[in-house]
């Protein structure tokens, strides 16, 4: 338990939103500013990549068996992965507002949830400045998103939208504010959010980046600029910390065998050094079990 290993050093600039697909026994992830999208086949080791003319921040399995969806730039794509055919679904946000998608998933109704945040990335991959203490950069929203593709805000003047996470009972959606140093529980009923409160706030190292949440209903979430991965209790409290080998710890999910292993998303941004595993993925067992991946419903 917690024997942390590297399993690709892929040395991705900003590392995220990995999903599990248990039929192909493939772990799939984004690298935000290297504008791609990776997967590694755990049966053969193989380690493809295919790249997007924006950033890709989030992906999602979906009911059709074959296709993702993918949030690039302020899109979402469909995108079916061999013949690498990209099909526009919708348009999330007004390019006008300056923002990008974030951090997403799929719900468990089948819906797509997604944040938007003020563009902190350039054309060619670099990193753009933003003064996150100027409210006006306070742009982001959080979204839901139908399977007819209809969005409905459901949060707005966020900094940096992250963790999109349903207890096991699909009662509770975990979200935060990585700027903040926040994750929100809201109550989850019918795809809806309501009485949004303060889940846990003012952990000590880095800031709450991506989640995931074991069979027990607690949150694993990745602390960028922190060095580990925090299990929180369902009532807030910690749990668990879980150190790594590389300081930005962007996002996890649970995969391989019963899912019983925590795959861990990192950036190779500021902070990294010359570690030269830092922007590669990393598993571990916890000795717990994850819950299987929502699918976003194919219209």
């Amino acid at each position: 338990m917690n024997h942390v290993r590297c399993v690709a050093e892929t040395r991705c600039l900003l590392g995220e939103c990995p999903v599990w697909d248990a039929e192909s026994h493939s772990l799939y992830w984004t690298d935000i500013n290297g504008m791609r999208v990776y997967r590694l086949d755990l049966h053969s080791g193989s380690l493809r990549h295919w790249r997007f003319d924006t950033t890709v921040s989030a992906l999602a399995l979906t009911t059709a068996p074959g296709w993702l969806l993918a949030a690039a730039g302020l899109q979402l794509l469909f995108w079916r992965v061999e013949s690498d055919e990209r099909v526009l679904f919708t348009q999330v946000e007004d390019a006008g507002l300056g923002n990008r998608l974030n951090d997403g998933a799929a719900a468990p109704d089948g819906t797509f949830w997604v944040g938007s945040m003020h563009n902190n990335v350039g054309s060619d991959g670099s990193d753009i400045e933003v003064d996150w203490n100027d409210p006006a950069n306070r742009s982001g929203s959080l979204y839901r998103v139908s399977t007819e593709g209809t969005v409905l805000r459901c949060a707005s003047a966020l900094a940096i939208p992250n963790t999109m996470v349903w207890s096991p009972d699909c009662a509770t959606m975990y979200t935060g504010d990585s700027i903040d140093n926040v994750l929100y529980a809201y109550d989850y009923r019918e795809g809806s959010v309501s009485g949004r409160r303060v889940f846990t706030q003012g952990f000590g190292r880095g800031v709450p980046d991506g989640s995931a949440i074991d069979e027990e209903g607690f949150v694993w979430n990745c602390r960028y600029s922190g060095n580990c991965l925090v299990r929180f209790a369902p009532s807030g409290e910690v749990d668990r910390i879980v150190e790594m080998p590389v300081a930005n710890i962007t996002s996890c999910v649970f995969g391989g065998s019963g899912l019983r292993t925590l795959f861990v998303t990192t950036a190779a941004g500021p902070g990294s050094g010359t570690i030269a595993q830092a922007g590669g993925i990393f598993a571990f067992e916890p000795g717990v079990r994850g819950l299987a991946e929502n699918l976003f419903c194919m219209p």
